[in-house]
């Protein structure tokens, strides 16, 4: 007898089981067009280049990207002259701080346009930072 009360569960189970799987999906944003949810707004962890100041907080400047601000990731892969025609279409500059495993010397001063990058073989192999303390 408690056999056949499994049994009548078990349609009830399942369809609960898909309900869930179907509303966790929907939850997510995966849909059948792109399989990923889309994202809104720009990314607030990505390096981006050029900064501008926008005032003061307990006497430390504070920056944030400006209109034509690129995410300074996209350097990366690129060769070292090609990284330097990007970023100057953003009003951007690149300063090597590190070449092959060989530290370089770099200006000290903030200067919020400046990408320090890291270069292997002459490409662009990491983002340092922007503006130099920023």
């Amino acid at each position: 007898m408690s056999g056949q009360r499994v049994h009548r569960r078990l349609p009830g189970v399942a369809a609960a089981t898909v309900a869930i799987a179907v509303g966790a999906l929907a939850l997510t944003g995966c849909n059948d067009e792109s399989g990923e949810a889309k994202t809104r707004g720009r990314d607030l962890t990505a390096l981006q280049c050029p900064m501008v100041e926008t005032g003061q907080n307990g006497g430390v400047s504070q920056y944030r990207p400006a209109e034509n601000a690129f995410d300074t990731a996209e350097l990366l892969g690129l060769e070292l002259a090609e990284a330097r025609e990007k970023a100057a279409r953003h009003n951007c500059g690149i300063i090597v701080s590190r070449e092959d495993d060989k530290s370089r010397p770099v200006p000290i001063e903030i200067d919020p346009t400046r990408i320090y990058v890291y270069v292997a073989d002459g490409v662009v192999s990491y983002i340092e930072g922007v503006g130099g303390g920023l």
